[in-house]
């Protein structure tokens, strides 16, 4: 399982790698809000027709409401309002600029992980943290 883990992990980094590219070049003479709603209805129609064909009409339907509240709030945090900051920053300056100030969402990450999940802080989290934060400086 840890394999599969490390493959989609790393996929993962190769699709997100080359997807600022397309949106930099797809944001050329369209308003940041425009490339955002096609990039969502696009999107939105492929899950209607993997629902259409698989059980995941039954397991959206299903889904309790304190899941659903997490899941809607980061959706219109993530995926509308830091979407459109991102295109809007993508429209405005460099992809090999931008990119890297995005990727350090990790940190935030962490520190709301410390915050409001619980979590420890740890020699090899807070090493990860610096390498982050140098990495945005020297990138950016």
């Amino acid at each position: 399982m840890e394999r599969s883990g490390l493959a989609y992990a790393l996929l993962a980094a190769l699709l997100w790698g080359s997807a600022p590219v397309l949106e930099k070049l797809g944001l050329v003479k369209i308003s940041p809000l425009a490339g955002l709603a096609i990039r969502t209805i696009t999107i939105t129609i492929i899950l209607i027709v993997i629902a259409f064909f698989t059980d995941l009409t039954k397991e959206v339907v299903s889904v309790d409401s304190k899941s659903l509240f997490f899941l809607v709030v980061s959706g219109i945090i993530a995926g509308l309002l830091g979407m459109w900051s991102y295109f809007k920053a993508l429209k405005c300056w460099e992809a090999s600029r931008v990119v890297p100030i995005v990727g350090a969402y990790p940190l935030v990450a962490f520190l709301f992980a410390l915050l409001f999940l619980g979590e420890k802080l740890t020699l090899q989290k807070a090493l990860g943290v610096l390498l982050v934060v140098s990495g945005v400086f020297l990138l950016g």
